[in-house]
């Protein structure tokens, strides 16, 4: 039996397909465990030592003892075994999980961790600041190479990154990647949904899917100007892009446009929202262009800005994709 097999053969006995005499045989790595308290208090990867102790017993040849098999002693092993199981299917996944791959040169990385309850900021060498939310964690070199930067993460965090065109950063995290040269940017996974989330406050991004950790190959992907975000989900291999909740302004203070208009039609309406957001937002039908509006859009928020406006002329608008459409009827 070589170790694939012995998964297999441990995932039938989770499965309740063993054999008699195949239950009897599990009843004695069991005992092989050698520790009951063991199977309350392991850590995950504490499991993986536990399988490969286990194994390397069942390869030196230790013949099973006859079987004392009561109702505890097969919950236990039904415990034991599971853990196993769950063990090396994670240990499966850490192996393709570029974070995990991270861990094989830790001494060439540092590793911060925020287990407070308050977001934790950190300052790289090159001057980039990231925002780790509670319960994210980050790997970063001691020092970045000459030719790129490098960071693996785990959980929230936002980056804001410093500008080297001569050195792209790289964040990797639920085999995504995140290339930037430089920008500022959130990355959201969710644990409930199985999907990651990538939005950009400024700048661009290139988000592609890393379908192996060691060899960094990659699929597919999207490119993001501000107020974009990509929805990722890994067990569809698909990327969804649409606009942020938020779109925050991307044009310098100093540059900002008042939003008071008197009579002016859609069209300078239109252009002047679509400039201070950076979203491109377009018309169902050209006669729309024609319609005026007077009023001064105080609001920060740009949705709460359409309103106003789609109101005033009788129009309603969609997002789509990370587009703003607006319908209706027009005016001649």
């Amino acid at each position: 039996m070589n170790r694939t097999e012995f998964r297999l053969f441990l995932k039938r006995y989770a499965e309740n397909k063993c054999t008699p005499e195949e239950m009897t045989l599990i009843d004695h790595w069991y005992e092989l465990i050698g520790d009951d308290e063991l199977l309350t208090s392991m850590q995950d990867i504490e499991w993986q030592e536990t399988e490969d102790r286990l194994w390397q017993k069942i390869n030196a040849g230790t013949r099973p003892k006859k079987a004392r098999i009561v109702q505890w002693r097969w919950a236990a092993v039904a415990a034991a075994i599971s853990g196993i199981i769950i063990a090396g299917l994670l240990w499966t996944r850490g192996e393709s999980d570029p974070y995990y791959a991270a861990a094989g040169n830790t001494k060439e990385y540092n590793e911060i961790r925020n287990d407070s309850k308050a977001n934790q900021q950190v300052r790289l060498e090159d001057g980039t600041t990231v925002n780790l939310y509670p319960g994210a964690a980050m790997k970063y070199p001691h020092h970045f190479h000459t030719t790129k930067r490098e960071v693996y993460l785990r959980g929230k965090a936002f980056f804001d990154v410093g500008k080297d065109a001569n050195r792209p950063f790289y964040v990797y995290s639920n085999h995504l990647v995140t290339h930037v040269l430089g920008t500022s940017f959130m990355i959201q996974p969710s644990s409930a949904t199985g999907q990651v989330e990538v939005s950009v406050r400024s700048g661009k991004v290139e988000v592609y899917e890393q379908t192996n950790a060691s060899q960094k190959q990659t699929t597919g992907g999207v490119i993001l100007t501000p107020n974009q975000r990509v929805l990722y989900r890994q067990k569809e291999n698909s990327f969804q892009t649409t606009l942020v909740e938020k779109p925050e302004p991307v044009v310098p203070v100093a540059d900002m446009p008042t939003m008071q208009f008197s009579d002016d039609a859609l069209r300078t309406v239109v252009n002047a929202l679509g400039n201070y957001y950076g979203v491109e937002i377009v018309v169902e039908n050209d006669s729309l262009y024609n319609c005026p509006f007077t009023g001064a859009l105080i609001q920060h928020d740009l949705y709460t800005r359409l309103d106003v406006v789609c109101q005033t002329i009788g129009a309603t608008y969609e997002i789509i994709g990370t587009r703003i459409l607006i319908r209706g009827k027009g005016c001649k």
